[in-house]
Formats: C-alpha cells, structure tokens, sequence
C-alpha cells in the first residue's frame, strides 16, 4: 500500500493538468508586504500523506475541517484542470494599513466572534484569508489559514467570471441579453428553455427545474443534455439557484467567442486586470469549464484585483474590462425577484449572477464553505475572504461583517 500511495503522491499533481503546453512564468518581486500571517505553518507531512491516503482509498474531500481547506488549497493535486496564465505587467497594489480597519469591531449578533476586533475574528473563525482594498489601496490583509500565494478554489464566485464574460460579449454586439438562449442554441428550441431571456439566467431566475449535473458533465454535447431539462415556472417570476444557468452560459461564452472559457478568461479578464499569479479553471471529464461549480482557485489578491475592475480605482484605464453599461446592467434589477436577506435583513436582488445586490448599488457573490467577494463601487471598497467550514458545519459571516463594514462610515469618500 506504501508504494502505491507514494506514486500517487507523485503523479497525482501531473495527472490533474490537463494543460502542459502552457508554462507559468515567474513570480513577481516585490518588497517585504505589510500582510499579517499570524505564524500560519502550513500543512504537516503527515497530514498531506494522510489526506492523500484517504482519497486514494475512495473517501471523500466533502467532510469540512482542515482536510477539506487541502482541497480549498490543493486543487490542482487533486482535480483535473487547466492553467490562466497570469499578466505579463502584473498590478502593483500599494499598502496602506489602516488600525481602525483592523480594530473594527464586528456585530454583537454573529453567531461566533461577534463583538471582537476584525483582526482577532479571523483568527478565531473560520478564516483562511481576508484583503480589504479602499480607493485602490490594500487597508488590511491577513492570512491565518493559508499562505498569500495559495491557489484557493473560489467555488462560486466563479458565475461572476462567468456573467462578467458574458457582459464584455454583449459590450462587443456579441451576445443580445434580451434575446432568449435558444437563439444561440438550435439544440434548446422546443425544450424547457425555449423562449427563456439571457438576462433572466443571468438572475438565477430561468424556471428551469433542479437537474443533477452529473450527466451533463461526463457528456460530449452537454447542451444536448441541458435540453432535456424541464421548465418548473416562467422565467423572470422567482429566484432559484441554479447550476445549471451557470452551466449554459458558460457555452454561450465559448460559443460566441470561439475559445475555451478558460482562455477567454485569460485573455479578457485575467491578465487585462493585472494577475500576479496564474490560475486553475477547474475541468469536467469531457473537457468544459467547471465555471458553475468548483470553478477557478486563484491567490486572494488576485480575486481582490478581479474585484477591483467594478470600482473607480480599477476603471481608470482608458479601456476598462467593466464598463459604465455593465455596472448600469447590475444595479438594473428585475423587482420580481426582490427578497429579503436572512443574514441582514435588507432588501437585495440576484442580477448577473451576483447572489445579492443592494438597493444602495453593492453587491456581493459568496460560495461554499465561507468565500465571498464584495464589491461597493460608490465607496470604492471591495472585501476579499476565503474560509473553510469547521467539522460542525461552521463558517465565518464575513458576508455580515463586510456589508457593516461598507456601512460603517470607515470607506466613506469625502
């Protein structure tokens, strides 16, 4: 069993690339960063090994705690993928490390660390990584549970790199959201999604029944497959999370723009927003993008630099990849689809796949296991976090404490 496991250790991050003609370059250079680490160590020998043993053995990634945050930060050992590569001119993000950030203190009412600093909340929660960039500069960053240039898988966050492709084809003419997906897709017409708006999948709201992915991803014509599901209620009437919206539109990305949507992240996305370091896009065993579900692993930083595209500080180029009309397009919400949040209490909205958006123009797309990424354009801020779920199912609230934080007259522009 030994030399087994040892040759699995070895193959295993060669197996999972599916991708070997593209090399990473090296790592920018920079000075000594201002980030916290709190003396993170990393993994031990004996828990890679131990890990490793217990997937080869046919258990399962899924069980919360720190063998799951070894997926969270080893993806490419364990699942197959192909690389983005990273900017040739990577963004410089300068430091300016605020105390009263770092004192802030969370909501008394969080169902864990409520009323501590921030800085000792992602400590004590369930925290792998937070970066709060205002006005274009890092305030606060710290990693208690993983090491800054970590791969994290970002799970969901990735429909935005989805939606967000999508509204750079539409900028270009390529894409018509108001036109019903079976415009594109011959294959749709006379299934459930006939006659179902682009926009209303970009919401989350296409009607389309709960189907298991399963099939779809194994299959060599998966929009063939996608035609066999079935509407439950018309499109535009409700708010329902859906795989596959994310899955349907991540083919019309490929369709329309002739590449794979990995590289149309790359090339689009990735690299116009000045990437430090490369990414993972999760892959399906026929080869499309698992950009509805495990998606990309990046560095936070670099998910902190995708956020950055949506504010002023990041829109400064003379070509930014966000632009006036897709910012307009997010805050444009189909008010059928208002609901209240469970964890605020306030009015939101699901529009291009970011699972809420705020009446004040905030918005914010978090992911399994305590990943979330917002974004508050008129006060120029955006929160990064990864975390992990502990053993009980426990994941931090930094949903909860990021929109206090947009709230809280720190980030205001004066």
């Amino acid at each position: 069993m030994k030399s087994k496991i040892g040759f699995l250790l070895l193959t295993l991050p060669f197996l999972a690339c599916n991708d070997g003609q593209k090399k990473d370059s090296d790592t920018m250079e920079s000075t000594k960063p201002k980030y916290e680490t709190y003396n993170y160590s990393g993994f031990t020998k004996e828990e890679i090994y131990g890990f490793h043993k217990r997937i080869y053995e046919g258990g399962n990634w899924t069980e919360y705690g720190d063998l799951e945050r070894y997926f969270y930060l080893n993806f490419s050992q364990i699942k197959k993928h192909s690389r983005v590569l990273r900017s040739d001119t990577p963004k410089i993000l300068k430091e300016t490390p605020r105390d009263d950030v770092k004192n802030f203190v969370t909501p008394t009412d969080l169902k864990k660390g409520g009323g501590l600093s921030l800085n000792d909340y992602v400590q004590q929660v369930e925290v792998n990584g937070l970066i709060i960039i205002h006005k274009g500069k890092i305030v606060f960053e710290g990693y208690p549970r993983m090491f800054p240039t970590d791969l994290h898988v970002n799970f969901l966050i990735t429909q935005v790199y989805v939606s967000t492709s999508i509204a750079i084809l539409e900028d270009r003419g390529l894409i018509d959201t108001s036109k019903p997906i079976d415009d594109y897709f011959d294959a749709l017409k006379g299934s459930g999604w006939q006659g179902v708006p682009i926009i209303d999948i970009l919401s989350m709201s296409s009607g389309i029944e709960r189907v298991p992915l399963e099939t779809f991803e194994a299959s060599f014509d998966p929009i063939e497959d996608l035609a066999t599901a079935k509407s439950a209620r018309p499109s535009g009437t409700e708010y329902q999370f859906s795989n596959a919206d994310a899955m349907v539109l991540t083919l019309l990305v490929e369709k329309m723009s002739g590449l794979a949507f990995g590289d149309f992240v790359e090339q689009e996305i990735w690299r116009k927003i000045g990437a430090e370091h490369s990414a993972l896009m999760g892959s399906n065993t026929n080869g499309t993008a698992l950009a509805y579900l495990d998606g990309m692993s990046t560095t936070l930083r670099d998910l902190a630099r995708f956020g950055l595209a949506f504010t002023p500080s990041g829109r400064k180029s003379p070509n930014p990849i966000i632009s006036d009309a897709h910012l307009s397009k997010i805050r444009d919400v189909n008010k059928n689809l208002q609901k209240t949040s469970r964890h605020t209490g306030e009015t939101i909205y699901s529009n291009y796949q970011w699972g809420a958006v705020y009446e004040d123009g905030d918005f914010y797309k978090g992911a399994h296991g305590g990943q979330g990424l917002y974004i508050s354009p008129s006060k120029d801020l955006v929160i990064a976090y990864f975390g992990t779920a502990n053993t009980n199912r426990e994941s931090n609230q930094l949903n909860v404490v990021s929109r206090h934080l947009s709230k809280s007259g720190l980030f205001d522009i004066k």
